[in-house]
């Protein structure tokens, strides 16, 4: 049943069955009080038939008016003037359908009045009737349509509340990225060229050394510039400063770590936002062990024909105290990130196990 307010979605079972039980409830208080009424009233009741047509006819025209009429009218240009034509064909189809019942029940087959005399003393009352019912229905319809209209202006407000602490606490979380950035933030020409004086001093006395300071030039280039205006950086380079970052380890524990690194699948002409894998990366060389050969890590990092990137990495967990390693905020900011710039387009599954850290990444780019 509709009622010309275009409601969206299924009203649930539960409140159609409670919606009904209240509609009935109203109708046999009403009818009640009029038979009970004009039946102390006047002496007599009729019989139960009669009060079955005539209310059943009475209840049809009510809704017909309300959800119907009133509702299909509303949605003409000029509903102020199609509106009273609907009516009154509206209630001339009643005034007819009554002097039938009229005919059917209220006297016997062939002692019915003439006409004129059924309208001089039945088409007043009758009409009035119809009037009178049509009125009531206008109002339950003017009530539903004010209770709809209520239920979507607090649903419009609830949902701009909603909108304003989601856009407050994305300026907070703003706000907190370049307070963290600025406090972090060093005048990068200073830092490239105090390593590049420390590379051509040392290099004599330690290739190795002179090494280090040119990986980690290139990694701390990467991460303070190598970022397009879309905030996002070539997939290939972000997987050369992983592998930078190896090296770089590599050289200062002497090559005693086992880490079983790969790539698959075209990486090039793909764009991604930085830092995301590389952080994940560093995270297994600041609370991994790897100096275990029977149970070196594994990283691995795949791109499919899907436009799909996967990141996989598993290593054996260091012996550090519980607070240290609560510490750490790198996994933190990486769900950050990933839930601002592919939000519903990535998965982030961790495994903390006893002895194993393990963490699946994958991103539709």
């Amino acid at each position: 049943m509709t009622n010309g307010l275009q409601f969206k979605g299924s009203v649930p079972g539960k409140l159609k069955g409670k919606l009904l039980f209240k509609h009935v409830l109203g109708w046999a208080i009403f009818i009640t009080y009029e038979v009970s009424f004009i039946g102390f009233s006047a002496g007599v009741f009729s019989p139960l038939k009669d009060y079955v047509c005539y209310y059943g006819l009475n209840i049809v025209l009510f809704y017909f008016h309300a959800h119907v009429l009133l509702a299909e009218g509303i949605k003409y240009k000029r509903s102020y003037l199609v509106i009273p034509v609907f009516i009154v064909l509206e209630l001339s189809a009643y005034l007819v359908l009554k002097y039938g019942l009229d005919d059917f029940l209220a006297y016997p087959h062939g002692h019915f009045p003439g006409r004129e005399v059924y309208i001089k003393k039945l088409l007043v009352p009758n009409l009035f009737r119809g009037i009178y019912m049509a009125g009531v229905s206008t109002l339950y319809w003017s009530v539903v349509r004010l209770v709809v209209f209520t239920k979507r202006v607090y649903q419009t407000e609830n949902n701009q509340l909603i909108i304003l602490k989601e856009k407050a606490e994305l300026e907070r979380n703003l706000a907190e990225a370049m307070n963290a950035y600025l406090q972090q933030q060093i005048n990068p020409h200073f830092l490239f060229n105090t390593l590049t004086f420390i590379h051509n001093t040392y290099y004599k006395y330690s290739e190795e050394a002179s090494q280090c300071v040119l990986l980690l030039v290139d990694i701390m280039r990467f991460s303070l510039e190598d970022v397009d205006i879309g905030g996002k950086t070539a997939l290939d380079k972000e997987i050369e400063q992983i592998q930078n970052f190896i090296e770089l380890n590599q050289l200062r524990f002497d090559y005693e770590l086992y880490i079983d690194f790969n790539t698959d699948g075209d990486m090039e002409e793909r764009q991604v936002i930085p830092l995301i894998l590389l952080t994940l990366t560093e995270n297994i060389f600041k609370h991994g062990n790897l100096k275990v050969k029977h149970a070196e890590a594994k990283l691995h990092i795949a791109m499919n024909d899907q436009n799909e990137l996967r990141f996989y990495s598993w290593n054996l967990k260091k012996h550090q105290p519980e607070n240290k390693r609560l510490r750490s905020i790198g996994i933190k900011n990486v769900i950050k990130r990933l839930e601002y710039n592919y939000q519903h387009r990535y998965r982030l599954d961790i495994k903390d196990e006893d002895d194993g850290f393990g963490v699946e990444l994958t991103i539709q780019l």
